[in-house]
């Protein structure tokens, strides 16, 4: 028999675009809640509550904000029919719809009134609304913009804008230009000078293809729609220009819309996209998360960044927010979180933050449970030949380097070896530096491992892992 050795010096993320037997070894088709920062593998981190009061009422959480004031930012969520901020230690409603939302869809935008920071809030159904941090009430002028129900925001340029009119699908709003007497509040045209004044253009005609998005970038502002992606071009409204941007991908969702640098990137049902400034595309690398997003929903994905990740909240089997795309932007790798709802999820200062199902506003990547709940965590490795389709081979022994929580916590192991199963509970040192040797048996010709946590327990592999085996060509 000829010895051998299988190698998986590092651990990178979730590779679903090819056959298992292709991928390398560093890749996984499927894994969830790992950490995979410096090549290692571990349990990743849980949330912690940031706020302890539960978000009030009993409806549906739709959104969540965070809106910065010079005292600091204040949280402010969306459920039910009413908007709440958390001010002075408490949650208070600041405002109420009389009537029922149909669709209970929020967006946002931060600006100054009156030398004041607003956030102002639209849903697509009612005329918007601002809240000072003191009070929130209706928004606009007697030659505002009021009586049009925008459900998208962007500030360009200095300007308001806002799309998302149901009567006029294809319509983008802007304000006037703020001073000397004018505010973004006012969209009509009571100047002399184009340059000043508010006003609206179309863009496109058809609409079977509405506004679903607006975004600022740099010297452009990105008009999403359902099957295609605009740009306007130009400060100020003598020399705007609206064109079609180059490249076709699938709808875009305007609340999973995230920049980062000199491009935005969002979630469609084919995968992570971007915007790079000049043309719309998917990732090269998107296609690595497709078994993932088969069965899930992106309609009401949320999206965040933090700490070069991008997160986008989707819906699994027909659920609402039940997992999380982690895609870490610098090592081009992705990860699936689960075990917990994200109704929303935004980051300030180097933290993300959700809304769970607890109605609490958690700070993600902290604790040991997902706010009490277990974190169950996998990983498989990859269906491999071990380089040799023909020959048999019978597995020896497993060399791990790794450590454990303090709760004496095990990795446990699945090996499958052609169609021979076997289970190992392995408990890590506390010295990450001495290496573990796992004795090993049964024997195929394929090889696959499933590695996981035991009862929500934490533990680390360094290095990677290296797999002792020998091979023999069988004989008749």
């Amino acid at each position: 028999m000829a010895r051998a050795i299988y190698r998986i010096n590092e651990f990178i993320g979730i590779d679903q675009s090819r056959d298992e037997n292709a991928l390398k070894s560093a890749m996984s088709p499927d894994a969830c809640n790992m950490d995979t920062a410096g090549g290692n593998l571990s349990v990743c981190r849980g949330c912690v509550r940031h706020i302890e009061a539960p978000i009030p009422g009993t409806g549906d959480i739709h959104a969540m904000r965070i809106f910065s004031t010079p005292d600091g930012e204040m949280f402010i969520a969306a459920a039910g029919e009413s908007i709440y901020a958390y001010k002075n230690g408490a949650w208070q409603e600041i405002y109420a719809f009389t009537t029922p939302l149909e669709k209970h869809r929020f967006d946002f935008a931060q600006a100054q009134i009156n030398s004041k920071d607003n956030l102002i809030i639209a849903t697509g159904e009612r005329q918007l609304i601002k809240f000072d941090g003191d009070e929130a009430k209706p928004f606009g002028s007697a030659e505002g913009v009021s009586d049009k129900k925008a459900g998208y925001l962007a500030m360009y340029r200095s300007r308001l804008f806002a799309a998302g009119d149901p009567e006029n699908p294809n319509r983008l709003y802007w304000s006037q230009l703020p001073g000397g007497g004018r505010s973004i509040e006012n969209w009509g045209s009571v100047e002399a000078s184009p340059n000043v004044e508010g006003g609206h253009t179309e863009v496109g005609s058809m609409k079977s293809d509405p506004i679903v998005g607006l975004s600022a970038l740099s010297n452009q502002l990105i008009i999403f729609k359902r099957d295609s992606i605009y740009r306007l071009l130009g400060d100020k409204p003598g020399n705007f220009i609206v064109e079609e941007v180059e490249g076709r991908t699938e709808t875009a969702v305007y609340s999973a819309i995230v920049k980062r640098a000199g491009s935005l990137f969002f979630l469609t049902q084919g995968g992570l996209c971007i915007f790079n400034g000049v043309n719309a595309q998917l990732m090269g690398d998107a296609r690595r998360i497709q078994n993932a997003l088969v069965s899930a929903s992106t309609a009401a994905s949320r999206g965040a960044i933090c700490r070069d990740k991008l997160y986008f909240t989707i819906g699994e089997g027909g659920g609402h927010a039940n997992a999380v795309i982690e895609y870490d932007i610098m090592r081009a790798a992705y990860m699936i979180r689960r075990g917990f709802k994200a109704y929303d999820i935004c980051s300030s200062g180097g933290t993300l933050y959700i809304a769970n199902e607890n109605r609490r506003i958690c700070r993600m990547d902290e604790g040991e449970t997902y706010d009490g709940a277990e974190i169950n965590a996998y990983w498989n490795t990859p269906v491999c030949d071990l380089y040799d389709k023909g020959s048999i081979k019978s597995m020896k022994r497993l060399y791990l380097r790794g450590s454990s929580d303090a709760r004496d916590s095990a990795a446990l192991i699945d090996m499958h070896i052609g169609q021979n199963a076997a289970a190992y509970r392995t408990l890590l040192p506390k010295d990450e530096r001495t290496v573990l040797e796992v004795p090993l048996k049964n024997e195929g010709r394929t090889f696959s491992m499933r590695i996981y946590n035991e009862a929500g327990g934490r533990f680390a592999l360094k290095s990677g892992m290296e797999l002792e085996f020998e091979t023999r060509r069988r004989t008749e």
